[in-house]
């Protein structure tokens, strides 16, 4: 049943529907064109891009701890006001400086709007949901983002040109995300005096040197499976290709992306009381992997492309949920949204290089050894993510990890 207390997720989550989709996914159909009209490579392009979101990966921490402090409200719309306005700079570019500011300014302002600052927003309010649900019910919204703006960019483009297309993106953001966060996150923030109304799981936290060996390990296993997130949201349609298909099925196969995203997570909601986040992230990673390793196989077919992308697309969904939950679980509440920022931080400054590294492969070697590194990189995150101890006395998924 839902009640007024669930409405700041679903507010939340419909933002996060335009703003990943306009933050994130438009690039994967404008850069390649962009480039042609100012006369870069593919790797130029995206090399600025990996530069983008490394400069602004350097707000993260920032707006964690604004939202600590403040709560998300006022954090949200501002940054969903100066993303608008990003956006809409980018249809002015017309030389390589001018793109990378667009750019950098683009993806500083979605520090403030996109998913670890909604997660923490959510946490800090006072409501009789627990914050895990919330996260989830957020995430859910956000799985179609690229199943809507992969299709709709490409349509506004072929219709428009880049330079509309970003404008009418831009406005979308504004008047849509802006409103949104002002609206839905109204309502009574938690204070160290007040404990919240929502029932906390008893999770128990690391503490000790484990505390230390769990952030480390989290993290790593964090930037390694979340390496491969900017290369696939970029670079989908371009790799595709290259396997053979069509641009159009490129396109289409990167929409099933999204609905099995909110299907994986649809799955996670539901038996969410049962699971702990460690199994979560450990299911979510077997998924990606499992859709990787068909997409190497057979994803020259278009049976093989599209089961590909679904099981890639439910293992995505359900980490993004785990990437807010499992810092949650393994370190509590207290310092939540700054926690968030810096982990944040530390995957954008080593994941941006991302787009550009995976281009360049694209480049030199062509789409299908572009997604085996890719799927190298989550063996990587499944060997790190063996070693985060487990805080409970009888860990129940001894087998996972």
């Amino acid at each position: 049943m839902i009640t007024r207390d669930h409405l700041p997720a679903i507010g939340l989550g419909i933002s996060q529907i335009i703003g990943y989709g306009t933050l994130m996914y438009a690039y994967a159909i404008l850069l390649p064109h962009m480039a042609e009209d100012l006369g870069l490579s593919l790797s130029d392009v995206f090399g600025i891009l990996s530069l983008g979101l490394f400069f602004g990966g350097l707000m993260s921490p920032v707006a964690g701890k604004l939202v600590d402090r403040y709560g998300g409200r006022w954090v949200m719309t501002i940054g969903s006001v100066v993303a608008a306005g990003a956006v809409l700079s980018l249809s002015r570019v017309d030389s390589t400086p001018e793109l990378f500011v667009a750019i950098l300014l683009a993806e500083s302002a979605g520090m403030f709007v996109l998913y670890n600052v909604a997660f923490a927003s959510v946490a800090r309010l006072d409501l009789s949901i627990p914050p895990q649900k919330s996260i989830s019910i957020i995430t859910l919204f956000g799985g179609v983002a690229s199943t809507i703006f992969w299709p709709l960019t490409l349509a506004l483009y072929t219709a428009l040109g880049w330079q509309s297309t970003w404008v009418v993106l831009g406005i979308a953001l504004l008047l849509t995300c802006a409103p949104i966060h002002f609206i839905a996150l109204r309502g009574t923030k938690i204070t160290p005096d007040s404990p919240p109304r929502s029932p906390r799981p008893n999770w128990p936290e690391l503490t000790g040197p484990l505390r230390k060996q769990g952030m480390l390990w989290m993290v790593i296993s964090f930037v390694c499976s979340g390496y491969i997130m900017g290369a696939v949201m970029t670079l989908w349609v371009t790799n595709v290709q290259d396997l053979g298909h069509s641009a159009t099925l490129a396109a289409l196969a990167g929409a099933v992306i999204g609905p099995f995203k909110t299907v994986g997570r649809f799955f996670e909601m539901v038996v969410s009381r049962n699971l702990y986040p460690r199994v979560t992230y450990a299911l979510s990673l077997g998924l990606m992997f499992a859709g990787f390793s068909v997409l190497l196989v057979v994803g020259f077919t278009l049976p093989g492309l599209m089961l590909a992308a679904a099981l890639y697309g439910m293992g995505d969904g359900i980490k993004t949920i785990a990437r807010g939950t499992l810092p949650l679980a393994l370190f509590g509440a207290k310092g939540y949204g700054a926690r968030l920022g810096w982990i944040s931080f530390v995957q954008m400054g080593i994941n941006a290089s991302a787009p550009f590294a995976f281009a360049w492969l694209t480049q030199a070697y062509g789409g299908w050894w572009s997604f085996l590194v890719m799927a190298l990189c989550l063996c990587a995150a499944i060997a790190t993510f063996q070693l985060i101890p487990d805080p409970r006395p009888k860990a129940s998924d001894t087998a996972l990890g």
